[in-house]
């Protein structure tokens, strides 16, 4: 009853301090990797030696079963778990180790369920062994120590890489309290096995050894891990980093809300309520935040143009770059914003010169019509689409006269006030050029019926001529012949249809007849 009394008192209730540490570290930050792998370690620890109770003080009958399929497992789960928050511990400068997990967790099972198929039970684990020494068939139990002690040695040396690589002093400070503890938990273990295998200490002694050396160290674990943060929150890292970043930043959550933002960020953005600032900007595309955001999960990092309005700071051209934060215990996203307003101004210029340099050089600059080389384009187009189309040469009557007696400046304004009457009178579809002084070129869709054609050209031109040109009291009344060849049907080249079309407009001016010519069949 007092061996009972004391395993209770040594083994069973400071277990559940174990249970205890675990349930603060997942309240703490249940969403941490490193909390969850921590308090599943202290979790199998508690099993481990509540395992190791029931078995020497409840149920020896059952201790068999117990050990092989109980604490041996837990007794694995916790070398595995070690290593594993060594590694988490000590990222990034571990993050290599990785990709390493899932084989420091599978090794020492594979091993175990081996040895468990391979062995008969009662030969594993002899329960008639009470003379001091481990019931454990020596070879399972060479190769469970090794692992234990090759586990720890392998979390010590994880953490000193850390703790060589890593330059932040806190973060080199927590490595080096868990070197040292991890130190005198391996020394420890050591030296409890050599007694126990020197039958110095019985099995359940040792095991209470054991107990009082693992609750020890967890309860170094447990301080270090609540009172600094080893990994730290979104909020520490982004300021770090971002504080002072000449860019604007913002940090947003997996809805698109923003959760913090840099002081440049806070300077273009002021006066705008914080659940409203992804609605002043407009993105590449139009493109919702929440689909960006979908779409970086794809490709970890994407790049827009975007533009912002803030009614009072002004407008902003921006290249905005959109990465996932993996290392947070949520999915949150960096937005980056770099001004490129002074550029994006620049190229607008560039492109409004270079537009107009395109203007003008397929424009006639007195009239705003096309000219002749634009005009020779477009008859090269039609003709290779083999697209049917009538060409008017058109003339005006008495010019030069009117330059005389009114002035250049007056002709200017007749030759405009023409050029205003052809566009009026003309169908979406046409085109209408100047290819001379007084010289204008109408291109209009032909039709298979050459009457017909001929009644819509005669009507369009005899529009034309219904507004005469007014100037401060002067009327001068618009006078022209106009000549016309069709193509395909008069020919089939640029240089012979402006020659026909020129022969037949000639042909009216010789008769010095305001009208119209076609050339015959």
């Amino acid at each position: 009853m007092n061996e009972l009394f004391m395993d209770f008192l040594t083994i069973l209730l400071p277990s559940f301090f174990f249970f205890y540490m675990a349930v603060t570290l997942l309240h703490r930050n249940i969403k941490s990797m490193l909390n969850r792998i921590a308090a599943l370690l202290m979790l199998a620890f508690q099993f481990y030696f509540l395992g190791e109770y029931i078995k020497t003080s409840l149920l020896p009958q059952y201790q068999m079963q117990i050990v092989l399929y109980g604490n041996s497992p837990m007794l694995l789960l916790v070398i595995c778990c070690l290593v594993h928050l060594s590694v988490l511990i000590g990222n990034p400068a571990t993050s290599a180790f990785k990709r390493f997990l899932p084989f420091i967790y599978a090794a020492p099972y594979t091993l175990w369920l081996g040895f468990l198929i391979t062995k008969d039970h009662r030969v594993l684990y002899n329960a008639e062994v009470t003379d001091g020494r481990s019931p454990l068939d020596p070879q399972f139990l060479l190769i469970t120590v090794l692992f234990i002690a090759g586990y720890i040695l392998l979390s010590v040396i994880i953490l000193a890489v850390s703790w060589y690589r890593v330059k932040e002093i806190k973060h080199r400070q927590v490595l080096r309290s868990l070197l040292l503890s991890l130190f005198l938990l391996f020394a420890w273990f050591v030296l409890v096995t050599f007694l126990l295998q020197s039958k110095v200490l019985t099995s359940r002694n040792a095991m209470i050894l054991f107990f009082i050396g693992y609750l020890l160290w967890a309860v170094t674990l447990r301080h270090l891990v609540g009172k600094y943060d080893i990994m730290p929150d979104y909020r520490k890292l982004f300021h770090i980093l971002f504080k002072s970043a000449p860019t604007a930043i913002l940090l947003l959550d997996q809805k698109g809300d923003v959760k913090e933002m840099n002081p440049r960020a806070k300077q273009w953005l002021e006066g705008i309520p914080v659940h409203h600032i992804m609605s002043y900007f407009q993105f590449e595309n139009n493109m919702p935040v929440v689909d960006m955001l979908a779409l970086v999960q794809q490709e970890n990092e994407v790049q827009w143009e975007a533009q912002l309005h803030n009614p009072k700071k002004g407008d902003w051209d921006l290249i905005m770059g959109l990465e996932l934060i993996e290392e947070t215990d949520e999915k949150l996203y960096v937005m980056h914003l770099t001004d490129v307003t002074s550029l994006k101004v620049a190229e607008r210029k560039l492109l409004k010169s270079e537009q107009n340099y395109k203007y003008l050089a397929h424009h006639d600059s007195l009239t705003d019509l096309y000219n002749r080389a634009a005009l020779h384009e477009l008859l090269l187009e039609k003709i290779e689409r083999r697209e049917s189309f009538a060409l008017i040469l058109i003339d005006l009557d008495n010019f030069k006269p009117i330059n005389d007696r009114y002035g250049h400046f007056v002709g200017d304004l007749y030759l405009k006030h023409i050029a205003l009457m052809l566009e009026n009178c003309s169908q979406p579809d046409d085109k209408i050029g100047r290819i001379g002084g007084d010289e204008f070129v109408w291109i209009i869709s032909s039709m298979d019926d050459n009457s017909e054609l001929d009644r819509i050209v005669d009507h369009r031109l005899s529009l034309v001529q219904k507004t005469p040109f007014t100037y401060k009291g002067i009327e001068i009344p618009i006078s022209f012949s106009a000549g016309v060849s069709q193509f395909p049907r008069d020919a089939t080249d640029i240089t012979t249809l402006m020659k026909n079309a020129d022969e037949a407009m000639y042909t009216m001016k010789r008769a010095r007849k305001t009208g119209i010519s076609a050339l015959a069949d």
